[in-house]
């Protein structure tokens, strides 16, 4: 019987080294999560923190920016992504 950790390297996509696309000064510790999921052209990245989810609704220099580089990433609520995978 395989690991599970056998199992997960078939099936997940490693990165090493994640590039920095977006610089996020209003809270850096949040940039690695925004830059891997750029990275890996994720269509969601799932959060409840505020910082993270107001990329897409604040009017900030920072998020609007933000919103019109990464048209294609949304950042969203998890009970909001729920509800979407719901209705696919």
């Amino acid at each position: 019987m395989r690991s599970s950790y056998v199992r997960l390297q078939e099936k997940a996509t490693f990165i090493g080294q994640v590039p920095r696309h977006f610089l996020y000064p209003r809270d850096p510790k949040d940039e690695k999560y925004l830059n891997l999921a750029i990275e890996v052209a994720a269509a969601y990245l799932v959060s409840r923190d505020k910082d993270l989810l107001d990329l897409m609704t604040s009017d900030a220099a920072a998020c609007q920016g933000f919103r019109q580089r990464f048209p294609s990433l949304q950042i969203i609520e998890p009970l909001s992504f729920l509800q979407l995978a719901k209705r696919s």
